[in-house]
């Protein structure tokens, strides 16, 4: 359903594990070149359609499964308010929502001295509680709390959440273009923008045995070809949901490359390393920008120049530091995923 770390049915599949780890591998790539200060110009298109709406493509996968499986679907409405509505609102709250403010506020301080930024009431109540440090845990919250409003329906037709998923979106980006509910609080136009690849993630969900039986390596390799021909003959391919101009040649190579990275990530073996960070994807991700940014701005302090190695060795000392601090979290502190461990401890 989301990143979090207690979510069991993603822990049970590899190939999900393995798209969270690479891609929030790839979070803490584009991080360090961007605070770094270098372009690897083309091989950053090829993974941008992948690497953040790859995310929102498995929750929704997730999500779905979970949702519209039987015996679930087939509760009815009283029945699914007491139970599973409850039940997904407050993994919602406390695995995504909470923690994005608890981190959110650790982070708020030692980021406004390192950007040389001043404090102020209405820019902290933003940055923290207003879901602004962290857009992408905020839109996901926005988008599973919209999917839940429509699970109330007890629709069991995975397209009727489909097709209102891509109505949301393009409702999200004409507000956008319009100008008008310019509030981001909780980035709820990124989370309407994104509703598109939770909706084909459940997509992929209800095809799933089909889509793997088509994606055999006569028709992989074309597909691959025209990702890549896309991406590199067409300008206009925005595919990020963070900038909220995506392009609608973004979402066609996005949807692209999640089917592709899926498709690879399903040869892979289990490695505990990423199904480590996979489980723990959520976590990785509160610290994939404070610690690219610090550790840049010591490397500039250190060494003159820019270089594609220093650039790469501050990427991988980030992950390192971030596997260990996840570690640390999870063995003495793993309240921090989830409140509710606090009262479950307790008792």
């Amino acid at each position: 359903m989301n990143l979090s770390r207690n979510n069991a049915k993603s822990n049970d599949i590899n190939w999900i594990n393995v798209v969270k780890a690479l891609c929030i591998i790839l979070v803490f790539f584009r991080h360090s070149e961007n605070y770094y200060g270098i372009s690897l110009g083309f091989f950053d298109r090829l993974y941008l359609t992948i690497y953040v709406n790859a995310f929102f493509f498995v929750s929704g996968y997730l999500l779905l499964w979970k949702q519209l499986s039987e015996p679930k679907i087939l509760e009815s409405v009283s029945e699914y308010m007491t139970c599973g509505a409850k039940t997904l609102f407050l993994n919602v709250l406390y695995r995504v929502a909470i923690p994005s403010v608890i981190f959110s506020v650790i982070e708020f301080v030692p980021s406004c001295l390192i950007q040389g930024r001043g404090i102020d009431v209405s820019y902290a109540f933003y940055k923290t509680f207003g879901g602004g440090t962290y857009w992408f845990t905020s839109a996901l919250a926005v988008s599973e709390l919209i999917l839940l409003l429509l699970f109330f329906t007890r629709k069991k037709n995975i397209w009727f959440y489909a097709l209102i998923s891509f109505a949301l979106c393009v409702a999200g980006l004409l507000i956008v273009q319009l100008g008008i509910f310019d509030n981001g609080i909780w980035a709820w136009r990124q989370g309407l923008i994104a509703l598109s690849f939770l909706g084909v993630g459940g997509l992929y969900w209800r095809y799933e045995k089909s889509v793997d039986r088509l994606m055999k390596w006569r028709f992989v390799i074309p597909l691959l070809a025209v990702y890549v021909l896309i991406l590199a003959l067409c300008e206009n391919t925005n595919p990020l949901i963070s900038t909220l101009e995506i392009q609608p040649l973004g979402f066609l190579t996005s949807f692209i490359g999640c089917v592709l990275m899926i498709w690879f990530c399903k040869w892979m073996p289990q490695i505990r390393q990423l199904t480590f960070i996979g489980r723990n994807s959520i976590g990785f991700y509160f610290m994939s920008g404070a610690l690219p940014i610090t550790i840049s701005i010591l490397t500039h302090k250190l060494v003159a120049g820019i270089h594609i190695w220093m650039m790469l060795a501050i990427c991988v000392t980030c992950i390192v530091m971030a596997y260990v601090a996840v570690m640390a979290i999870n063995r003495w502190l793993p309240w921090l995923w989830d409140l509710r461990l606090i009262k479950n401890n307790i008792l």
